[in-house]
């Protein structure tokens, strides 16, 4: 068996585990198994929101925001990956992009968004995906909500797909739908390829504070998304 032929049922094996390994206890999923030419079209950015000394949303027991961003989106990065995805992230560890040489909080926050929409705008081909964390006064709230860049018209595909996706499979009394940028939200104001935002749940719910920190559930809502991002026509 020579090299080339070996590489290629080695791909094939790689994808075909990862779909069995990540559709485990999400039920049947004919659509996502179905590979398409958007492999060779689309390169996925990954953002994890906040990072560095911008912490994002505290939980009342410490739990920051950036820290559970990050080990979500690095867990869609293994899935796009073995599913052939070519992914680029904006961080992947716990520091920002901001210029270090800027004198206050405010600069550098506003230069670490500026070279994440860089990287956004970066290439035609770009699909972003930002993770975040939400907060509310009412301890009560609970459930994700994802928000889509309207400058192009598959961003709220991709919003509502990602959406249903979340709800039919982990979230089933989340009755919340995706909503569009209202121009407070700058990187999806700004971007001009298809972004989104995924609100994956409320920091100030303790509850659910516990079902974000845990690892299988990280898993699963990520794959989630990639189920909401391979039912998208882009």
């Amino acid at each position: 068996m020579n090299k080339k032929l070996l590489l290629i049922i080695s791909i094939s094996v790689l994808i075909i585990v990862s779909i069995i390994f990540y559709t485990a206890n999400l039920g049947d999923d004919r659509e996502v198994s179905r590979l398409t030419d958007k492999i060779n079209d689309i390169i996925v950015v990954l953002d994890a929101g906040h990072g560095g000394e911008d912490g994002g949303a505290v939980s009342s027991s410490g739990v920051i925001e950036a820290d559970i961003n990050l080990k979500i989106t690095l867990k869609l990065k293994d899935i796009m990956n073995l599913n052939g995805f070519h992914t680029v992230m904006t961080r992947e560890d716990s520091n920002d992009l901001s210029d270090k040489s800027l004198n206050s909080i405010s600069e550098r926050k506003k230069s670490d968004m500026y070279k994440r929409l860089d990287i956004y705008n970066s290439d035609v081909h770009n699909v972003a995906i930002s993770i975040h964390q939400n907060i509310f006064p009412a301890v009560s709230c609970k459930g994700s909500q994802v928000f889509y860049a309207t400058r192009v018209s598959t961003g709220k595909d991709l919003a509502d797909n990602i959406t249903n996706s979340i709800v039919s499979n982990l979230q089933k009394d989340n009755q919340r739908i995706s909503k569009p940028t209202t121009g407070s939200i700058f990187l999806l104001d700004n971007a001009q390829i298809p972004a989104v935002i995924v609100e994956c749940g409320f920091l100030s719910n303790d509850d659910e504070v516990i079902t974000l920190c845990d690892k299988e559930y990280q898993k699963k809502f990520s794959y989630c998304i990639f189920k909401g991002f391979m039912n998208t026509k882009f």
